[in-house]
């Protein structure tokens, strides 16, 4: 791989930056535009001036701002958040238990990273980014500084278990590939940002502290830095401005094929540090509102706003003119007329004039330019799809018909909030693909729990194919929720009572406000082992059967996945482990049985009450048939004894046949073998001294 000089950084660094200059001015301005902030300086004062005054130089202008923009962005991102956007994994075959236990595993992860980083408050900030200022951006990187601390290195210094953390990038601090036409054609794209002087070093230090010393402060060159908060350019004091290039695995850039992609550090005066992307995975994700023909670069609706709101606050500013200016009413007299106050009568004021009366001439208000300023606005709210707003809202009326116009209003926004959808799609599962090498088993304990112990396993092996990510949104999905619990708690109402405890479990879990594992774990524990064990199976690992498993349903789900077709191309070993499982769970149903026959063979009780029966017998001594008369406590017995067969029987009945006719046979052919194909018996289970 080619390593790049710092001249040429430089050089690929100004041509990023030069191509989108224009845009990156109207980013910044889109801010300005949306807090009000219209005009640069003098507003205020001038402002002032006038309330205090009521006068206007010939060099004073007033500019006032009626700033709508501001409430058509507020629509636009709380039409996108009103969807609650939220990404799960789903199997690509539901009916696959390998996939259904992938996603289960993903769901945690996503889980578990959505609460480290405050998702809800950065989504607020994302959806911010992507209508105002036009394009949101993200930066996905692993800190190892951050999470629970899991031990001590050999300083005695904490080591924390690490975390993913996704960075806001702002648009205009992103410079792009200047030959690219579209965002996915981007070979690369250069992100800068501003850094404190000393925490800067400590980072140069630790990735090459050879590069220390070249290390310059601001201090000894003129940086301006864009301040968000205020909307103004600020002068940087000990801080240093740092490039990132990241090169997109398999860019071709000058004849040099990077197979795994590129990142590189650098600044103006030392490149700081240069590798392959971890893993060749590519870790900035954008997307844009609008999209620009022939560029990868989008531009916000304020694009759409602007011709219209410098319009709506010329008009506003010449009202106010007109009504400082020619507002009061003014008295015109001829030269010579006099007037003079003629005395008082209540509510009455009375002036004497002498001469020609006076001409009155009512003051203006600016009223001319009102419905010139109405009708921009409503051209405004039309251009922005946004014209229902300005209509009369309905306070009464069919509630169906409410719901459709509700209905109506959030089709206007799909297209932008699908394509908010995609870039937390995009994030989450690129974030999935690292997690995959970054995670440890500590991390899936803690995220997934210990009963998940036994799927780390799963979890790593998977690949891009094991699973899907799907954006839902909550709108939509209040509809599914509802429709589902509905099918649900008619099937429990109708056919409740003839379910198993484990098949009442399984269908309470998939309520959606009542999935709580705590609460119904009696009910699933055997289901969950029984998917466990079928996975480790799978993989190749053989479990110990134990005692106080559930035999009848382990027997039913082993063999249900013997039924299906793949099961016949796994490997020998594999299908041998399967009918030793099978082997140990049918011994231990005989051993059951085997007791129950021993039960029948002890001693009947005799004692209590003598109760008579209806039947009757031939008795020898008397030499006539008569009632049966036996001790009430024989007779509770029996009842007892009765009960727990048919127990037994109704449990071996609702096996498969082959299984039944495999413990009918006896308890001798049903003893597990000690070893199988490619597995070792532990020490404890070894015949030792002939024992």
């Amino acid at each position: 791989m080619a390593k790049f000089k710092l001249e040429e950084l430089k050089k690929i660094y100004d041509r990023a930056k030069d191509v989108d200059s224009h845009i990156f001015s109207e980013q910044r301005t889109n801010i300005l535009l949306k807090m009000g902030d219209h005009y640069k300086k003098g507003t205020k004062s001038t402002l002032n001036n006038l309330r205090q005054r009521g006068v206007i130089s010939n060099e004073q202008k007033i500019r006032l701002t009626k700033n709508h923009i501001h409430r058509i962005t507020n629509v636009y991102e709380n039409s996108i958040l009103d969807g609650n956007p939220s990404i799960t994994a789903v199997p690509y075959n539901e009916s696959e238990l390998h996939d259904t236990k992938t996603a289960e595993l993903n769901n945690a992860v996503l889980s578990w990273v959505k609460n480290s980083n405050n998702w809800k408050a950065r989504q607020h900030r994302n959806v911010s980014d992507f209508v105002t200022i036009g394009e949101v951006f993200a930066k996905i990187r692993f800190d190892y500084d951050k999470g629970p601390i899991v031990g001590k290195d050999e300083h005695g210094k904490p080591v924390k278990a690490g975390e993913f953390v996704i960075d806001r990038a702002y648009a205009f601090d992103m410079k792009r590939d200047p030959e690219a036409r579209d965002s996915d054609e981007a070979r690369y794209w250069i992100h800068e940002e501003t850094m404190d002087l000393k925490g800067y070093k400590k980072l140069v230090k630790r990735m090459n502290p050879d590069a220390v010393d070249k290390i310059v402060s601001s201090q000894n060159q003129t940086l301006k830095i864009f301040d968000t908060t205020t909307g103004k350019f600020a002068k940087a004091k000990d801080r240093v401005l740092v490039k990132e290039l990241f090169i997109k695995p398999g860019s071709v850039i000058d004849g040099t094929t990077y197979d795994d992609g590129l990142y590189v550090m650098f600044t103006d005066k030392v490149k700081v540090h240069e590798m392959p992307l971890p893993f060749g995975i590519y870790p900035i994700i954008t997307k844009g509102f609008d999209e620009l023909p022939t560029s990868p670069r989008s531009a916000s609706i304020i694009r759409v706003c602007r011709p219209y709101q410098v319009e709506v606050n010329r008009a506003g500013s010449k009202m106010a003119e007109h009504q400082i200016t020619l507002g009061d009413d003014k008295v015109f007299i001829q030269k010579g007329t006099k007037i003079s106050n003629g005395g008082y009568v209540h509510g009455v004021r009375a002036f004497q004039v002498s001469g020609q009366s006076p001409v009155i001439q009512p003051g203006r208000n600016g009223s001319q330019y009102l419905e010139y300023g109405l009708a921009q606005v409503k051209e405004m709210y039309d251009a922005c799809d946004l014209g229902y707003v300005l209509e009369d809202k309905q306070t009464s009326g069919d509630p169906y018909q409410l719901l459709f116009q509700t209905m109506r209003q959030k089709k206007r926004f799909v297209k932008y909030v699908e394509r908010y959808e995609q870039f937390e799609v995009e994030v989450f599962s690129t974030i999935l693909k690292m997690a995959k090498h970054y995670l440890s088993p500590h991390h899936m304990i803690k995220i997934a729990g210990r009963t998940e112990m036994i799927n780390i396993d799963e979890f790593k092996r998977i690949d891009e194919m094991g699973f899907e990510i799907k954006a839902v949104a909550q709108s939509g999905d209040i509809e599914e929720k509802f429709g589902k619990m509905l099918s649900i708690t008619q099937t429990l109402q109708y056919a409740g009572s003839s379910l198993q405890p484990d098949q009442l479990g399984v269908l309470i879990k998939q309520l959606p406000y009542a999935n709580q594992e705590q609460i119904f774990s009696t009910l699933t524990v055997d289901t969950d082992n029984a998917e466990n064990t079928i996975l480790s199976l799978d993989r190749g690992q053989y479990l110990p059967v134990l005692p106080s498993e559930n035999h009848t349903m382990m027997l039913k789900a082993l063999n249900h996945r013997m039924k299906k077709s793949d099961y016949r191309f796994m490997p020998d070993n594999i299908q041998q482990m399967y009918q030793a499982r099978i082997q140990e769970h049918q011994a231990f149903f005989e051993n059951e049985r085997q007791k129950i026959e021993q039960a029948k063979m002890g001693m009947v009780p005799t004692g209590g009450f003598l109760t008579t029966v209806n039947a009757s017998w031939f008795n020898p001594t008397t030499k006539r048939v008569e009632r049966i008369k036996i001790p009430s406590q024989s007779v509770q017995w029996l009842v007892d004894k009765l009960q727990t067969q048919g127990v037994f029987n109704a449990e071996l009945e609702g096996l498969p046949d082959n299984v039944q006719a495999q413990i009918g046979e006896g308890s001798q052919t049903l003893q597990a073998p000690t070893t199988l194909p490619g597995l070792q018996p532990k020490a404890e289970e070894q015949n030792i001294g002939g024992l």
